[in-house]
């Protein structure tokens, strides 16, 4: 992600409506997962994953970490998998870890026919190598010995398949539309026509495989969830029982008065290895010309917060006399409050921008591209955001809330009462822990029988 914070993303869904009928339960619940609990990680889902055992642990959950292990993998702190193990073990939490096999290069058959045959047809492992995992992993659950399972994300949905306890699987990206975001990406930047047309082929095999592979997956799931709308609308026309679960977000506090800057402030906050805040700031590239015009060589501060360093070719843009480049921050609540404007210039329909909710908590002025309303259905053009379809229209739209105070009154509280009606831990918190609480109670009563 962006930076530490102990109110950014708690991403535990909301499949039905949450009652005042629902309580607390026991159940000893296991998280499998690729990635470790740590809010202060500056990675979404490490994140995402320590706000999600602390929701389950508040309810009476018995929660335990079953996660895979990639010992090459940083997160935007720094920090390599020894000292991740190290902070979720100090959060008090039983974890039984699985150093994943999906990293290491095994050999491969690069005769024609081989080739060929992979090409056309590619291989489960080929698609998701955290299969490989899937013993090492039933067996460090069986050592922990929970009555449910909370899946996160397709790759540990993978590596669960041999499980045979309740699994509950939520899931974010679908993995044929990242693959075909980031190819058609090195496509443009390598501008290499053999490459491509070799590619192409392997790239449409791919693409046909994983839906089918994907929903073999699922459909040995006892429940099933996404975190965006448009994700769960696909994967029901797929035949899977799905529903679209929103996404908690810790309370910030009320918002403060508007912040008062010598200039206006755009935030744009994201990590730099992300599909989406990438092609956020591709986008931006394109806005630059048209916020120019109207508001002046210098009539404004654009400030990207966000770990790593940037790619080759968008350096020259964050080293505009406009631009800011931030890099990771320790206090992203203060970036959030300071902003005229929180711009999401995201225009894939990839997942769920997060950014979007969390500016929702803070009371933030946002303007994003209309993109997002596919996985974020509360975004209401005029309500609680702005919309644009194209960098000349998310300009004009920056232009226009800059322009008109206010109207950028009138977002800020449409964007906090649409976090207090939708996405507070009370009112989007509760389903996670009543989905894993049905299952696994299903399961205890077919026992039973």
């Amino acid at each position: 992600m962006y930076g530490r914070s102990p109110h950014i993303l708690m991403a535990a869904p909301q499949a039905v409506p949450w009652t005042a009928r629902v309580t607390s339960a026991r159940v000893r619940t296991t998280i499998v997962s690729t990635s470790l609990p740590n809010a202060d990680s500056g990675s979404g889902a490490s994140i995402a994953l320590a706000l999600i055992a602390s929701a389950l642990r508040e309810r009476g959950h018995d929660v335990s970490l079953c996660p895979l292990v990639y010992p090459e993998y940083v997160t935007p702190d720094g920090a390599g998998h020894e000292r991740q193990l190290e902070v979720a073990t100090s959060l008090g939490y039983e974890v039984v870890p699985v150093l994943s096999e999906a990293w290491r290069q095994r050999p491969v058959d690069r005769s024609v026919s081989a080739r060929i045959r992979r090409a056309w047809r590619p291989e489960p492992e080929e698609l998701y190598p955290q299969l490989r995992d899937a013993r090492s992993v039933r067996e460090s659950v069986a050592r922990l010995a929970p009555e449910a399972v909370f899946v996160y994300g397709f790759s540990a949905l993978a590596a669960s398949a041999e499980l045979r306890v309740p699994r509950f699987a939520a899931t974010s990206d679908p993995p044929h539309e990242s693959l075909r975001g980031r190819t058609l990406r090195r496509w443009r930047e390598e501008r290499r026509p053999l490459r491509i047309l070799r590619d192409a082929v392997s790239l449409q095999a791919k693409l046909r495989a994983y839906p089918r592979l994907d929903a073999q997956l699922l459909r040995d799931c006892e429940a099933v969830g996404a975190f965006g709308r448009h994700h769960a609308e696909s994967l029901r026309r797929a035949g899977i029982a799905c529903g679209y679960y929103r996404t908690p977000i810790a309370d910030p506090g009320p918002p403060g008065p508007p912040p008062a800057n010598e200039r206006p402030r755009l935030l744009l906050i994201g990590h730099l290895r992300g599909t989406a805040t990438l092609d956020g700031l591709r986008v931006f590239r394109a806005m630059l010309p048209h916020l120019e015009r109207e508001l002046g060589a210098g009539g404004f501060e654009a400030r990207v917060v966000g770990g790593y360093d940037a790619p080759p070719e968008l350096r020259p843009l964050l080293e505009h006399p406009s631009m800011r480049f931030v890099g990771f921050v320790d206090e992203v609540d203060e970036e959030f409050r300071a902003a005229d404007v929180l711009l999401v210039p995201v225009s894939i329909r990839l997942g769920v921008r997060v950014r979007v909710l969390t500016g929702f908590s803070h009371g933030s002025c946002i303007v994003t591209h209309e993109a997002n309303a596919y996985g974020i259905p509360e975004l209401e053009h005029g309500r609680n955001a702005l919309l644009g379809s194209s960098a000349a229209g998310l300009a004009s739209q920056v232009v226009r809330a800059l322009r008109e105070p206010e109207l950028r009154g009138r977002l800020r509280v449409g964007a906090r009462e649409t976090y207090e009606r939708c996405f507070t831990p009370s009112v989007a918190g509760a389903a996670l822990g009543e989905t894993l609480e049905r299952i696994a109670g299903a399961h205890l009563r077919e026992a039973a029988r």
